[in-house]
């Protein structure tokens, strides 16, 4: 739905087609009230946040939120602040606890969630053993890389040993997917090399000053690790420009996202003939991956272009970019100085005024690598049996709601409107947590040695990963650590499985409240479901058919309407302004913008649905009428404060609107909310019924 930055600091992945989104973020915000006194503002709808002295015909997000906004400061380790932020830290702070529980019990049997997320952190927080260490658990890996040659066989080597203990590497990356047009098997499915920088901060402008601090970071770390100060200054020039080469010649996040760009399926001939100068037999032999006859190459333009890196430049700067990834990969983890200097990049690099709480740093990266085990213990602490009953009632009333619309929607002609509700009808809707937990007992977890923790757990994921290629795809579910995890604030739909996972993390304030205002909870958790609905629907969850699989199952008349509304959306987003000059990219997050469109639509007419049979919800609250509440609800949800350098990021690279554009963009499209606040030409809130558009 959407998401943040986890606050563990390994190197990002590429971005490959991703189609899952996070949610991070106290249980409350303390603030110093107008006159001085201090005001606790409810997480979750209020209309304490409310600034009912702006006029809601003008400025609905000042009305709905303005006490919100004016009384709330970004605390000094976040980037950000806003509700998920805000139920971030309150999760952060449960789990701590558990984690802390588990560190203190010393009968838990080896291989149990307590007992692995309890010597995790005991490890973890052993900073003398850490230090001591020093660079040698890195010392085996750095010598294989400076004395490897440069044949096709000692890159493919090369490569393959860091994505298997590292999770990933600068050259190349594996990774099983399903084939999108035969979704009940995994393909190998390559992909561009990892890099620390995002796409765009390699080359506009406006990350100028990043790459500035950037640079003096890799030279830091570079000196930390041996080279003199000249050489390292040196290295971390050469570093900036391969690593800028490599960005250049990737698609773009929008690219990434198109379906028709990344399935290029082929022969491992093929493939290999794309990247004579790495051995891909040899990059998959060593993470134990038997060669399969076909692959996806996600980005040929980046094959190619690592082609021109590995044989138009010595090997030397090969070997440096391996180096550098490889202690970039892992400074957080070792001792001081290489924890301090990555720490210090990573607060600078966000425009953090501190630097995180260790702990809580700690507990994001322990839900990121023992996910099902921390997870299950927060199930058993935290989520009742009562509220997934409840939600999964909602998303049947949701889903019915659907459907009625799909049938009397005027603008589907027949053949689509039958394929849609048979999408619609197969979609698969899980609560909470899984029914089956990934089992993590043979991952060994030991209370003396956090780095090999650290690779051990990565080594897990990664080999589960490769494991299934070639298999029959899994019902695999709140497995994508960060994303869907049942300690992810989150929901998230999956088009090759049709499927949407609704975590027990998100089932509380600020999106749902137990025995809470209808209209409040309609419109927060309910359009959060209805958001995954609509996602399957949209301009990339549309190209998969009921099973999953990529296939055009739209009529041409159909598909031009689509996007004819489509095309709007984008038009409105690309007006706003984010920072002066920086404005919106309405292409790049035109598939949560429908979402978000859809799944307010759709709230509000379930929410028509229940106030029918419960006449007394219809009664005024706080001087509010149920849909007033509603749409101050859904404005209140996303209610947001970031700073540049995040709103720089987020821009950049996020396929959602930025949450202070999600909180009113939406809105105008109802019918319903000009008819609640009695909006008309004129005002700043007002859009002309021809220029509403209604999708789903």
């Amino acid at each position: 739905m959407t998401r943040a930055t986890p606050m563990h600091r390994h190197p990002p992945l590429p971005l490959f087609a991703a189609i899952l989104l996070a949610l991070g973020g106290l249980a409350a915000v303390h603030a110093q009230g107008a006159a001085g006194t201090e005001v606790k503002l409810p997480l979750g709808y209020s209309p304490l946040k409310m600034d009912r002295s702006a006029d809601p015909r003008q400025d609905f997000y000042r009305y709905a939120a303005g006490q919100w906004v004016q009384q709330t400061e970004i605390p000094a380790s976040d980037p950000d602040i806003g509700s998920f932020a805000l139920l971030g830290h309150q999760l952060d702070q449960k789990l701590m606890a558990l984690v802390r529980q588990a560190a203190t019990a010393g009968d838990a049997p080896k291989g149990s969630p307590r007992q692995q997320v309890g010597d995790y952190y005991r490890a973890a927080m052993d900073d003398a053993r850490r230090d001591a260490a020093g660079l040698k658990p890195l010392q085996g890996d750095l010598q294989a890389i400076a004395t490897a040659g440069a044949t096709p066989a000692d890159y493919g080597r090369l490569a393959g040993r860091l994505q298997d203990g590292y999770s990933a590497s600068p050259l190349l990356n594996a990774m099983a997917m399903p084939d999108a047009k035969d979704s009940s098997i995994y393909v190998l499915a390559l992909g561009p090399g990892a890099q620390l920088l995002e796409q765009d901060e390699y080359a506009k402008p406006e990350h100028a000053g990043l790459r500035a601090t950037y640079r003096a970071y890799v030279a830091s770390l570079l000196q930390a690790t041996g080279d003199s100060a000249a050489t390292a200054a040196a290295n971390a020039d050469r570093i900036l420009a391969l690593e800028s080469r490599n960005a250049a010649a990737m698609m773009t996040v929008l690219d990434m996202r198109d379906p028709a760009k990344t399935y290029n399926m082929m022969s491992l001939e093929q493939a290999q003939a794309l990247i004579p100068a790495l051995d891909l037999r040899a990059f998959l032999a060593a993470q134990g991956v038997a060669a399969p006859a076909r692959v996806q190459v996600l980005d040929i333009g980046a094959m190619k272009a690592l082609q021109r890196l590995l044989t138009e430049l010595p090997a030397s700067d090969v070997r440096l970019l391996l180096r550098w990834f490889l202690v970039a990969s892992r400074a957080s983890e070792l001792g001081q100085p290489y924890r301090g200097l990555e720490q210090e990049f990573s607060r600078q690099r966000k425009g953090l005024a501190a630097a995180p709480d260790r702990e809580r740093v700690l507990s994001q990266q322990i839900g990121m690598q023992l996910y099902h085990p921390l997870s299950q213990l927060y199930v058993q602490a935290h989520f009742p049996d009562s509220t997934r009953r409840e939600i999964a009632e909602m998303v049947g009333h949701f889903k019915d709601e659907f459907a009625a619309r799909l049938r009397a929607n005027a603008w589907l002609d027949e053949a689509t409107r039958t394929a849609a509700l048979a999408k619609l009808a197969r979609m698969d809707i899980q609560v909470g947590y899984p029914q089956e937990w990934v089992d993590f007992a043979p991952l060994d977890i030991r209370a003396d040695d956090h780095f090999g923790n650290v690779q051990r757990a990565n080594r897990f994921a990664v080999q589960r990963e490769l494991s299934r290629i070639g298999q029959k795809v899994l019902d695999d579910r709140f497995g994508v650590a960060g994303k869907t995890t049942p300690i992810a604030a989150n929901s998230a739909y999956n088009f090759t499985t049709n499927s949407i996972d609704i975590t027990a993390a998100i089932l509380q304030p600020p999106f749902f409240r137990p025995g809470g205002d209808a209209a409040a909870n309609y419109c927060a958790i309910g359009a959060v479901i209805g958001h995954e609905l609509t996602h399957g629907f949209d301009s990339l969850g549309r190209q998969y058919d009921p099973q999953g699989n990529l296939r055009n199952w739209w009529t041409p008349e159909a598909d031009r309407q689509f996007q004819q509304r489509t095309d709007v959306l984008v038009d409105q987003y690309n007006r706003f302004e984010i920072l002066p000059g920086l404005m919106h990219n309405g292409a790049q997050t035109v598939t949560e913008n429908t979402a978000d469109l859809g799944g307010l639509t759709l709230a509000h007419a379930a929410l028509q649905r229940h106030l029918a049979s419960h006449p007394e919800a219809k009664a005024k609250v706080d001087g509010l009428t149920a849909d007033q509440r509603c749409f101050v609800a859904w404005t209140q949800m996303w209610a947001f404060k970031a700073r540049p350098e995040r709103l720089r990021f987020l821009v950049s690279v996020d396929v959602h609107g930025v949450s202070f554009v999600r909180a009113v963009a939406p809105l105008v499209h109802l019918d319903a909310f000009h008819q609640a606040f009695g909006t008309r030409p004129g005002d700043a809130m007002w859009r002309a019924p021809e220029q509403r558009v209604v999708i789903w």
